[in-house]
């Protein structure tokens, strides 16, 4: 009998790319990182606030803009890159095959590598759209029709493909049978 997951360990599982059960060991080893990753965006909150009000005594735009951008970076590449990096090294991450059946693992890691490429690529393009017309007050429509609009998505698209397909290629690990 199959036991149910809860919700709570599909969202951990599909945050941190588990593959597999979630066993004790990478359950503990995903509160170890969780909990570095809160000490450090602790530490940042604190002083990303302390110099927003700082600066928010003579420029209150620029600090809103400087908080929001610095918020951005640290979640999105910072945070992100250490949990890339500290899943790595304990090899919570790994996908072990067969010998036999790396072909198809490499063949889905190219699917899985189009399919976010493509998902990617859509979502970059009408974030620029949203983007250019809410700082630029460009008309969304002729952004649509822009090429450099729509090669700026396919860029983003392309590498992000590229970037998942060789990710889920250096986490499957072949073991000997």
């Amino acid at each position: 009998m199959k036991v149910k997951e809860s919700v709570g360990t599909k969202i951990i599982k599909h945050r941190f790319g588990i593959h597999g059960p979630l066993d004790e060991y990478k359950r503990t080893g995903i509160g170890r990182i969780a909990t570095n990753a809160y000490m450090i965006l602790a530490g940042y909150m604190l002083l990303s606030s302390i110099a927003a009000a700082l600066v928010a005594n003579s420029n209150p735009g620029k600090a809103l803009v400087w908080l929001i951008m610095g918020n951005v970076v640290m979640v999105g590449f910072v945070i992100n890159i250490y949990l890339l990096i500290a899943t790595n090294r304990a090899h919570i991450v790994d996908k072990e095959i067969r010998a036999s059946s790396r072909k198809q693992a490499i063949k889905k890691a190219f699917i899985r590598g189009i399919e976010l490429g493509i998902y990617v690529g859509i979502y970059m393009f009408f974030v620029k759209i949203v983007l250019d017309w809410f700082f630029d007050g460009t008309n969304p429509v002729q952004n649509m029709q822009s090429a450099n609009t729509i090669w700026k998505g396919v860029e983003s698209g392309l590498l992000f493909g590229i970037l998942a397909c060789a990710y889920d290629i250096f986490t499957t690990k072949v073991y000997k049978e």
